[in-house]
């Protein structure tokens, strides 16, 4: 009888590509860096490429996963909200339409089945990690929480964070806020004010960004008042000592990986 090689597949038949942004601070790298050790520790083949400024970039890693035999590809962007290099960039590099589903490949030199996915912030499981995290602060149920996201002049930015700010509501946390580093508002400043003047003593700002740089470091925590590189901070406004908890980026928390897992299972591979 014929066995189907999709029911006995084991993840090291699986071949996954992890597709970064870009950049030329060091910090996208390390998380994708850290996304594919993780994968390989659970067996599965991992290539990685980058859509701009980073070695590898696509077209020299999909040749390579082709000599190497690859038939099949799972393709994992490594970004929270889509957009333009989602959508259209990195699909025509990879050879397939535009958005998101399996495509058909014949851009080099032999036709491969590519199954491409969403990404990170387009998969309700990343409210999980973020209330996980919330938890993980020791917070009351009275703090305050401020979502902060980049901002863009294309929507999907914004609606991913106010749906994630109501789920997280859905998920009993009281009093979420988001606010924009640029573009779109409110901004981080009249968020955070309003935080304060809702009578909150502790606040804690996530950050929906995959990876650290000058937004993060920098500009974000001038913004709050605290100090760069410090995950903990007291505010003085007025008579009242404010507690800041500056959590870490999103993609350098290990359950985005289990997220990443979850998305090669459900590409039927």
């Amino acid at each position: 009888m014929k066995t189907d090689k999709k029911e006995c597949a084991t993840p090291g038949d699986i071949f996954v590509l992890l597709i970064g942004h870009g950049s030329k601070l060091p910090y996208n790298r390390e998380m994708a860096d850290m996304h594919a050790r993780l994968l390989r520790d659970k067996g599965y083949r991992v290539y990685m490429a980058f859509n701009e400024i980073t070695d590898p970039n696509i077209e020299d890693t999909m040749m390579l996963m082709i000599k190497d035999g690859a038939e099949e590809i799972v393709a994992l962007p490594l970004f929270i909200a889509s957009g333009k290099h989602t959508e259209k960039e990195i699909p025509f590099k990879l050879g397939i339409p535009e958005g998101y589903g399996t495509g058909k490949s014949t851009r080099y030199g032999r036709e491969v089945t590519i199954h491409y996915n969403e990404p990170f912030g387009d998969d309700p499981d990343v409210t999980q990690v973020l209330f996980q995290r919330l938890k993980e602060t020791g917070c009351s149920d009275d703090a305050g929480v401020l979502l902060v996201a980049h901002g863009s002049s294309m929507r999907h930015n914004s609606d991913l964070a106010n749906e994630t700010s109501d789920r997280l509501r859905a998920a009993g946390i009281r009093n979420v806020f988001v606010g924009f580093n640029e573009y779109n508002e409110p901004t981080i400043e009249d968020s955070y004010a309003k935080i304060i003047d809702a009578g909150c003593d502790e606040i804690v700002v996530l950050p929906m960004f995959l990876a650290s740089g000058t937004h993060v470091s920098e500009q974000i925590p001038e913004k709050l008042g605290i100090q760069r590189d410090r995950n903990f901070g007291i505010v003085k406004k007025g008579d009242r000592n404010i507690a800041i908890y500056y959590a870490e980026t999103l993609g350098l928390n290990r359950g985005m990986n289990d997220i990443l897992v979850k998305k090669i299972q459900r590409s039927g591979v």
